[in-house]
């Protein structure tokens, strides 16, 4: 989640709280790195888990193609972050901060239970349900977006260091609005990056219900925005000037 300066931050920082000292984590790059690696393990086995588990079997090469592709994909990026923005990266696996708005609070769990759900669903849908055929071709196209989606979000990340998973002011790293790069175009391009994300991704499993609950998700998005921004324009000096001169959210020219 993220946007300028960052929609994805909860309150002030604390020094004895979450986010560390940036410059001891710049001195450890390679042990940020394992964090952020052994978090993301996690999380993708999970997934493969629930989407396994939801399909009933193991012979689903549609879903190991994807695993591979992402895993493929996602890896040198994180490679890169822990030599060139150390901050970010170990921001991403600290626990939220006390500021964090009740409302982000909330939405954070269910989001993730909405993610979790999403990948359940599709196992179900693609091993069992079969609601709608997508075409192979459609398939491979959403495959070879793979790649492409994946380094538009480290970008964006490389745009933002301050992107982080909750919504808050990190004032120990000198928190600033960012204007520059994909947030030139619109207020919050990791969200669309993560909703682009998910829709190739649940079309490469032949999941049509996997599209409709990515569209779910994008709604879940649309209202964080608003919690972010309220917090943002309270809490970060320059931000309303900054939404007024960006004034799309997540798709320039629609919305």
């Amino acid at each position: 989640m993220a946007a300028k300066g960052n929609r994805t931050d909860p309150g002030p920082l604390r020094q004895d709280h979450t986010f560390p000292d940036p410059a001891r984590v710049a001195d450890t790059p390679a042990r940020t790195a394992g964090r952020i690696l052994l978090v993301v393990l996690a999380e993708t086995a999970l997934i493969a888990g629930l989407l396994l588990s939801g399909a009933g079997t193991f012979d689903w090469e549609w879903a190991w193609v994807l695993l591979a592709v992402a895993a493929a994909s996602f890896l040198p990026a994180v490679a890169v972050l822990a030599v060139h923005a150390p901050g970010l990266l170990a921001s991403r696996t600290q626990l939220a901060p006390p500021d964090q708005p009740l409302a982000d609070r909330i939405f954070v769990p269910a989001h993730s239970a909405l993610m979790l759900g999403w990948a359940w669903v599709v196992g179900r849908d693609a091993g069992h349900i079969h609601w709608w055929t997508v075409p192979t071709e459609l398939r491979v196209m959403a495959l070879l977006l793979i790649p492409a989606i994946t380094w538009a979000g480290y970008r964006t990340m490389r745009d933002n260091p301050y992107l982080a998973p909750c919504v808050c002011l990190q004032e120990e790293r000198a928190h600033r609005v960012v204007d520059t790069g994909a947030y030139a175009l619109v207020r919050h391009p990791f969200y669309s990056v993560a909703i682009a994300y998910q829709l190739c991704a649940s079309l490469v499993l032949g999941s049509v219900i996997g599209v409709a609950i990515t569209a779910m998700v994008g709604m879940t998005l649309a209202l964080r925005i608003g919690i972010e921004e309220r917090f943002l324009e309270g809490a970060l000096p320059g931000y309303s000037a900054y939404k007024r001169a960006t004034p799309w959210r997540l798709i320039p020219g629609l919305w």
